[in-house]
């Protein structure tokens, strides 16, 4: 029978303990690490297959709708303060117009 403290004993052992974790290793790699993605598909994912992309442009597409009823309602505020402008100038005129009115109506 074989000493199991002799030097063959050790390199035996050592082997084969060094065959397991090669064999761990082989299983670790094939069972989770093949599996993994990169980071260029993962951007590409993100870039053509995640909701963000279809939420930022339906945001940005509202965005530029907002940007135009924007435009559309300034000019319409700014066209309604030209008329008003207008019509206080008209109340003015006929205030006046009103005044010496009555003051002919007093002299007569």
């Amino acid at each position: 029978m074989a000493d199991p403290n002799t030097l063959g004993h050790f390199f035996e052992n050592f082997t084969t303990h060094m065959a397991s974790v090669v064999i761990a290793l082989i299983g670790f790699w094939t069972g989770f690490v093949r599996n993994l993605v990169s980071r260029k598909e993962v951007e590409e994912m993100i870039n053509h297959q995640s909701q963000y992309m279809k939420d930022r442009e339906f945001i940005m597409a509202r965005l530029e709708d907002h940007k135009a009823d924007s435009a559309t309602l300034f000019r319409a505020l700014n066209k309604n303060t030209e008329v008003m402008s207008e019509l206080k100038v008209q109340i003015a005129m006929l205030s006046k117009t009103l005044e010496a009115l009555e003051n002919r109506i007093e002299r007569t």
